[in-house]
């Protein structure tokens, strides 16, 4: 792609402002003042700026001393400054019609059109400084869009020096402004015959040159500019442009580096420098000096914009998006950055997102580029019939483009249509110096699995590239598909050999040695990648990946900190950092990193689905909901965000919010599952079951092979109370989609009718079939406790430790239907327990009543207090510690607990037992 003219002289509007902005030499008796203009004269301004500020120290009070630097910064640009330089010189007495035209310039200068009509008197007629003000006058009132008013005062400044230099090049300039180029040529043309030296208007002559598309006519009159003022950086700069359009980096760098030379500080020098360096591959070198001129210019949009193609050209296509996101909202009708922000959203997977940005360009438009990449959105929505209609169109602005007729291929390739292979290997003759169409043909031969003709496609991509290790990896692949993974291992190590900090190549070996549970194999291999490139963040999130796969929750944290902190503005470590913080209950630090997330790009749709994520976990619905709706916002007419905005208007309670929510979802989208399912379960909360009814009703109809409906409408008759009709809906989805998950709501309906017995029946039959179903035989397992069937429980949570070894759920139910047995095994799955979760209170209370049932009474009281210390409002818990009271020999203390728990009025499953207990304390 490449990039627009990044000089803003370009246009014709911004030649008409072009101003005058050199400063001429002034007299004065001091001797600092003297030592300056002999420097002056011998071309040395930073020597004489230095004796000058060093003379107005010494005298703040020299009037010729601030005239004579506010003069020199003017021509040096330093506006501000030199604006302050002026007006003290006035204030302390030099006249101010030598003043005032130099000082309407500086305010020009600095853009404040508006405060040179209002602070600077017009001049009267036949003064020395009437020509130069007027000129100023009329320059401001151009800035200002004023066009008219400074014709006025232009006829004023014609009829007094009709052949002044000045004059003429103003009247070029309005001439310009009414696109009357022929006029405003012959203008400069006449005006140079008459004044062969004048500087600005062979600057003019230049800029229009330049500005219709003539640089290199335009050249020479630069040069000419330059032999007058060897120290115009305007000048050299458009040279250096003109190199730049040319692809002469050598000689656009010359030009820019005598810029920096004299001026280091020069901030159009070192974006024209970063410019070079981003034509020149140099991408790192590209960031310093853009670096520099976004500390001083934030906001100057030319820079902005080349930083956001730099990122993206250095792969870092998050911190490129905030860049351009910046760039568009300076000029949202910028097509050039339009499609630059959607190609990095493409490069993240994020298509629909690409898509939404490129909407906002017609579909019209005559830029090919534009059409390559919303071509590639196409495709990767799998819009084929779009991808193939903007690529058609690219082919008719650039016909003879093998990018484009490549793509022409991958649209074929998705469509099956035959015509592919013939599209790349045309675009592969096209090209003979690009590779792509090769790598686009060896990975469809990869994925259609033709894994001899990919072999073949390789040697041939590397006849054009030479060994590379990208050719090295797709040769590994094609061996992988061919069962020869020592072939392949061979070829990914021959890759990095040729590049060690080749991460794929190190992924696909590190995947062989997870295969062959060779894990710390693997890690080395990603760990060599770091070796070679420290800052790779794909290596460190493999890493990371590897931590959790090892169980190894601190590496993982570890690796993810790292990456985060490596990488400031990436978004992929700190979602997986918040994620796991979440996971871990570490909610506040999760609030954290997602803020932190969200600050470095609160533009992007993950970062802001991130907070809304940790806000609701957090409880903190109203600031989720504000997440949540500005993701609505930032993604219009898709349906995952309202899905989720509903979600939190659910748990805020608001249905009314919610159901709306849904039903726009479900306009964009009448058959989408989760939206119709919340909204089923909205209504069946609100008790509007005939509404809930229609959902489900249209979900079958929708998709009849589906359990979804039937499900929905169980749980209906379910919230009614009508357990037949909703046994019966669970039986037809059960027929449909056969589940264990569906076992399990059946499970809960017999319950309900006082069949459980029934349910568990169906379930003991599920698990003959389906050994495996963890989820089922816990539910048949935690059944059977609820009814006290202590010894069947056991057996079912026997044969879960087998399956599900260390699962905390699992032991715990286990040893307490152990300890309601009086089965001595529960002492050994007690201490299990209690070495997972120590300070869990529903553990202690395990470990507590265990320790009670078999007869350790004091053990089992300490450690009854220490589950009521951490839960007092658990009835449960109080009814196992006064029990364990009363069998220790304190009737009074366990008397005193079991009335503190009845007065409570709170249901538990053992309150006849409590109850029961207490009359027998109380009678003695």
């Amino acid at each position: 792609m490449r990039p627009p003219r990044p000089l803003v002289r370009a246009s014709l509007a911004t030649l008409v402002l072009a101003l005058n902005l050199t400063g001429c030499s002034g007299e004065s008796s001091e001797t600092l003042v003297q030592e300056a203009q002999h420097h002056l004269k011998a071309g040395d301004q930073k020597s004489a700026l230095i004796q000058l500020k060093s003379a107005v120290q010494a005298d703040a009070e020299n009037p010729s001393a601030r005239f004579e630097l506010g003069q020199l910064q003017l021509t040096l640009g330093d506006f501000a400054s030199a604006e302050k330089e002026l007006r003290l010189a006035r204030q302390l007495g030099l006249a101010a019609d030598k003043i005032n035209p130099l000082l309407a310039r500086a305010l020009i200068g600095q853009g404040e059109f508006k405060r040179v009509i209002d602070e600077i008197p017009a001049p009267a007629a036949g003064t020395a400084d009437e020509i130069p003000l007027l000129i100023a006058i009329a320059n401001a009132q151009l800035g200002l869009n004023d066009a008219e008013a400074a014709r006025t005062t232009l006829a004023r400044a014609i009829a007094t020096s009709p052949k002044d230099p000045e004059v003429r090049l103003l009247e070029a300039r309005l001439s310009l402004i009414d696109s009357n180029i022929p006029a405003a040529t012959k203008i400069i043309d006449e005006s140079l015959a008459q004044s062969p030296k004048h500087r600005d208007t062979w600057l003019l002559k230049a800029d229009l040159l330049f500005a219709t598309g003539k640089p290199e006519e335009a050249r020479p009159a630069y040069l000419k500019a330059l032999e007058i003022d060897p120290k115009l950086h305007v000048a050299r700069l458009a040279l250096a442009n003109i190199s730049l359009a040319a692809n002469q980096l050598a000689d656009a760098r010359r030009e820019v580096s005598t810029v920096l030379k004299t001026s280091p500080n020069h901030l159009q020098a070192r974006y024209t420098q970063a410019f070079v360096d981003y034509q020149d591959k140099k991408f790192e070198n590209a960031r310093d000096q853009l670096a520099t001129v976004l500390k001083f210019a934030p906001d100057y949009p030319p820079a902005v914009l080349l930083a956001g193609m730099n990122e993206y050209a250095l792969g870092n296509m998050q911190t490129a998006e905030t860049y351009l996101n910046k760039a568009l909202k300076a000029n949202p009708k910028n097509v050039y950055a339009t499609r630059m922000l959607a190609a990095a959203k493409l490069h993240q997977g994020q298509a629909s997102e690409a898509a939404r940005v490129l909407a906002t360009v017609p579909s019209e438009s005559q830029d090919g580029a534009y059409h390559i990449v919303a071509g590639e959105t196409a495709l990767a929505l799998k819009a084929y019939d779009k991808a193939s209609t903007h690529f058609e169109k690219a082919a008719q602005i650039n016909p003879n483009s093998a990018a484009i007729r490549t793509q022409l291929g991958i649209t074929r390739l998705a469509q099956g249509d035959t015509r592919a292979v013939s599209d790349l290997q045309t675009a592969s003759k096209l090209d003979a110096n690009s590779s792509r169409a090769d790598t686009v043909l060896v990975l469809s031969q990869l994925e259609q699995g033709t894994f001899d003709a990919a072999l073949d496609s390789i040697a041939r991509l590397e006849k054009k590239d030479g060994l590379t290790p990208l050719a090295w990896n797709y040769r590994g692949a094609a061996y992988l598909g061919k069962g020869d993974s020592q072939k392949a291992r061979e070829s990914f190590t021959q890759a990095l050999k040729l590049d060690p900090a080749f991460f794929p190549a190190a992924a696909n070996l590190a995947q062989l040695d997870i295969q062959t549970k060779q894990l710390i194999q693997a890690q080395k291999r990603f760990e060599a990648v770091l070796k070679a490139d420290p800052k790779n963040l794909n290596a460190m999130m493999a890493l990371a990946d590897l931590g959790l796969r090892n169980n190894d929750g601190a590496a993982h944290l570890r690796w993810l900190e790292k990456a985060a902190a490596t990488h400031p503005g990436a978004l992929t470590p700190r979602i997986a950092l918040a994620r796991f913080l979440l996971a871990k209950g570490d909610k506040s630090k999760a609030l954290n990193i997602a803020n932190e997330a969200y600050n470095a790009q609160p533009d992007n749709g993950a970062a802001i689905d991130l907070l809304g994520t940790v806000q609701l976990a957090l409880g903190d619905t109203t600031n989720a909901l504000g997440s949540y709706r500005k993701l609505v916002e930032r993604q219009p007419n898709q349906t995952t965000p309202l899905v989720k905005l509903a979600t939190v208007q659910i748990v805020s309670k608001n249905f009314d919010a919610a159901r709306t929510t849904l039903r726009s979802a479900l306009k964009i989208r009448p058959d989408l599952l989760a939206a119709q399912q919340m909204l089923g379960g909205v209504e069946i909360q609100s008790g509007r079951y005939d509404d809930a009814l229609v959902i489900a009703r249209t979900i079958q109809q929708q998709q009849p092979d589906a359990a979804e409906g039937h499900l929905l409408e169980a749980q209906i008759h379910f919230a009614r109370k009508a357990h037949d009709e909703s046994l019966s809906s669970y039986e037809r989805a059960f027929k449909v989609a056969p589940s264990g998950a569906i076992l399990i709501q059946q499970l809960q309906v017999f319950g309900a009718m006082g069949k459980p017995e029934e349910g568990e029946k169906r379930i003991e039959a599920w698990l003959t079939r389906k050994p495996d179903d963890t989820s089922a035989r816990g539910a048949l397992a935690e059944g059977l406790l609820k009814r006290q069937q202590f010894s069947p429980a056991i057996d079912q949570y026997l044969l879960l430790n087998k399956r599900v070894p260390g699962n905390l759920v699992v032991l715990n139910n286990l040893t307490w239907a152990l300890a309601e047995n009086q089965d001595k095994r529960a002492l050994a799955y007690a201490d299990q327990v209690l070495k997972l979760a120590p300070d869990n209170p529903s553990v202690l209370d395990t470990y507590g009543w265990a320790q009670v049932r078999l007869g350790n009474l004091n053990k089992g009281l300490e450690f009854l207090k220490r589950a009521q210390a951490k839960t007092p409002d658990s009835a449960d818990v109080q009814w196992h510690l006064a029990y364990a009271l009363n069998a220790s020999g304190d009737t009074a203390r366990a008397r005193q607990e079991l009335k503190a728990l009845l007065d409570r009025r709170v249901s538990f499953s053992a309150e006849a037992q409590a109850k029961a207990l207490y009359q027998k304390l109380s009678s003695r």
